[in-house]
């Protein structure tokens, strides 16, 4: 039985020592109380796990694992929740004292499975971004989940805003994730949250959209998405598979198999950006593009038919004409632009 009204916040970490009285600082100026914070440590070898350990908040409560990835961190939390909702930290972001409540009052206020908020992009400089729904203070059922935000999480197609598929603006009973053995899937490390939170949201009868923007989420120039990826090119070809895998799963490839395709022609484009991470070319980048080549050349997209951007089409064919330093010139450009607004 999970305690009713108790709230399970889950914290995966991995030598976090930075972030970590900054995250408890957060747990402790919620102005909702009844909570539990499940901090996950993912095989640390620094001090994050003493610093926490020393915290006198009776709420937080510590998991030591061996290295195993954020997915089977995760898992860890949920398989140990005791609270009737359950939603999802990353140590260094910045959620707001509302968090909580606002995600509490809102699943009791509108009957709902599931609610999902809008949140803010932090650059350097505490420069905030708000990134929004289509939706302003709504209660979507089971169509618009089907037919509009499901298909958008996998791929927007032209003039259609973008969804990304979030664990940490998500909030829900966590009966649906242990009754419908909802779990991250250990083996992926890329987007996992995307495949999670497309099968919780295809679960949702309904599904509330918070307008407010209630979590910080920090971009800054050694978060993960911006250091180097090591076996990327593996890492995304096994992401796709477990993808069309798990659409094919819920039934829905068929009605998607258009996004899938050009959110598979956009993997490439990740790819050569790994290439040259930060602007920096990977000592490793000519031997690795010639890895993506041979792979797009056994994989069954039509580029020319394809519904991605026409810049990442462009792209795919520089890759299949062995356009090698062009591709890494374009992509260290890119690179360089991307990363400014972290420096």
């Amino acid at each position: 039985m999970y305690k009713k009204d108790l709230v399970s916040v889950i914290i995966p970490f991995h030598n976090a020592e930075k972030y970590v009285e900054k995250c408890i600082e957060c747990l402790k100026a919620q102005e909702y109380k009844d909570v539990e914070a499940i901090f996950v440590d993912d095989g640390s070898d620094d001090k994050t796990s003493e610093i926490i350990g020393k915290c006198s908040d009776s709420r937080v409560k510590l998991i030591s694992l061996k290295k195993s990835g954020v997915s089977t961190a995760r898992n860890v939390g949920i398989q140990n929740a005791t609270g009737e909702y359950i939603t999802f930290w990353d140590i260094d972001d910045m959620p707001h004292p509302d968090f909580i409540s606002t995600f509490v009052d809102d699943i009791h206020k509108y009957n709902v499975d599931t609610v999902v908020s809008n949140y803010e992009d932090v650059f350097v400089g505490n420069k905030h971004v708000e990134i929004t729904l289509p939706w302003e203070n709504q209660v979507i059922g089971e169509k618009e989940i089907s037919d509009v935000l499901i298909p958008r999480m996998i791929y927007p197609m032209k003039g259609e805003k973008v969804i990304r598929g979030l664990v940490w603006r998500t909030f829900t009973y966590t009966k649906i994730l242990v009754q419908n053995n909802l779990y991250f899937d250990p083996d992926i490390s890329l987007a996992e949250d995307l495949l999670f939170t497309i099968e919780l949201y295809k679960l949702s009868k309904k599904i509330y959209i918070e307008s407010r923007s209630l979590y910080d989420y920090i971009r800054n120039g050694t978060s993960s998405m911006n250091s180097r990826m090591d076996n990327v090119i593996e890492k995304q070809v096994l992401f796709h598979q477990r993808f069309a895998a798990e659409l094919k799963r819920l039934g829905i490839y068929e009605k998607n198999q258009k996004r899938y395709a050009a959110n598979k022609m956009n993997m490439y484009s990740v790819c050569i950006s790994a290439c040259v991470r930060n602007g920096n070319v990977q000592a490793d980048a000519l031997k690795n593009l010639k890895k993506l080549r041979r792979v797009l050349l056994d994989d069954d997209v039509n580029i020319l038919q394809s519904d991605a951007p026409m810049k990442i089409k462009v792209a795919n064919c520089l890759l299949l004409l062995k356009m090698y330093r062009l591709l890494i010139m374009i992509y260290a450009l890119k690179e360089k632009r991307r990363i400014s607004k972290y420096n």
